[in-house]
């Protein structure tokens, strides 16, 4: 199997984690188009994943198709700035990663003193802590607060 595409297999997994979606969870938000057995199979590169169905699959997640190429070293990112005012109305949206997001953001504004800001910039540690929270790598991450459009991006965020 080509090397490329199997990189792009693994990426489509990382961008359904990034929606913070389970399997069985995509069957269900999809109302059984998309059956958790064959999403699956896509992702392990056990079942042909045709360039129509990923496409449908992108838009299901809310991604775009070029995510499927992305790797590690195509994020590079100098500073992480979340937009807190988004992140409260995201707060209540029913998925776990979304609320994780919100914890961790409180309390790091509580710690830092900054009750009044509007953005958060995450250090590194705090970066690292959210990824053992959420059990999600550093690109995963990232993917998961861009599809929440969590992330100020200005030229702070490069891609």
């Amino acid at each position: 199997m080509n090397s490329n595409y199997t990189r792009s297999l693994a990426r489509l997994r990382a961008i359904r984690v990034a929606a913070g979606l389970t399997l069985r969870q995509v069957e269900i938000k999809s109302r059984g188009k998309w059956k958790a057995v064959v999403v699956g199979s896509y992702e392990r590169g056990t079942r042909h994943l045709s360039l129509m169905r990923a496409v449908e699959l992108c838009e299901f997640y809310g991604a775009d198709l070029s995510d499927l190429g992305a790797t590690h070293n195509d994020i590079e990112i100098s500073r992480i700035i979340l937009d807190l005012k988004r992140l409260a109305l995201a707060r209540n949206l029913p998925d776990e990663l979304s609320r994780t997001i919100s914890r961790l953001a409180g309390r790091i504004t509580s710690m830092r003193g900054d009750q009044n800001g509007e953005v958060l910039s995450l250090r590194k540690q705090d970066l690292e802590n959210l990824q053992f929270l959420t059990d999600l790598s550093r690109t995963e991450l990232i993917g998961a607060l861009r599809l929440r459009e969590l992330l100020l991006l200005g030229d702070r965020l490069k891609r």
